[in-house]
């Protein structure tokens, strides 16, 4: 049990994600009632985090997803809700030894050598030549901001 207020907090944010096996009497991660007594919480997340096995049961992944809230005028008098979110993306690192996508049969990989307007080496780079639908832009030019008023 944590001895101090900032021990307990931390104890709040000492995980990013924990999977447990989920249990029928651990609803909920927290409760209202933890922080009137936060020495002694009705509901302690840490004693959900028991190293029994997960192999072959249902399990719950508990997120600690929190977000920054930057005070501006508009909050007074009430902060608006609209526009905040919360959320987390489920993401593998180096689960690949390069991207997959590489291996689509529309990709196109070129070496350093190699020219991308050749017809051998990129076939879409052709495509203007065999499909008379294609409609032709000129090249992109960028002329700056039209619309910046200089004081």
């Amino acid at each position: 049990k944590p001895q101090s207020l900032q021990l307990f907090f931390f104890c709040l944010i000492s995980y990013k994600l924990a999977v447990t096996k989920r249990k029928e009497n651990e609803p909920f991660s927290t409760t209202a009632y933890n922080q009137v007594d936060p020495w002694n919480p009705p509901v302690a997340f840490a004693d959900f985090i028991n190293n029994e096995s997960i192999v072959n049961e249902d399990l719950v992944a508990w997120i600690n997803a929190g977000f920054l809230h930057i005070p501006h005028a508009e909050d007074i008098p009430n902060t608006a809700t609209l526009g905040n979110v919360v959320g987390f993306f489920l993401r593998p690192y180096n689960y690949f030894d390069d991207d997959p996508s590489m291996y689509s049969p529309d990709s196109v990989y070129f070496n350093y050598p190699q020219d991308p307007t050749s017809c051998e080496v990129n076939q879409l780079a052709c495509l203007a030549k065999v499909a008379s639908c294609l409609p032709i832009f000129p090249p992109f030019t960028y002329e700056g901001f039209q619309n910046v008023t200089i004081f």
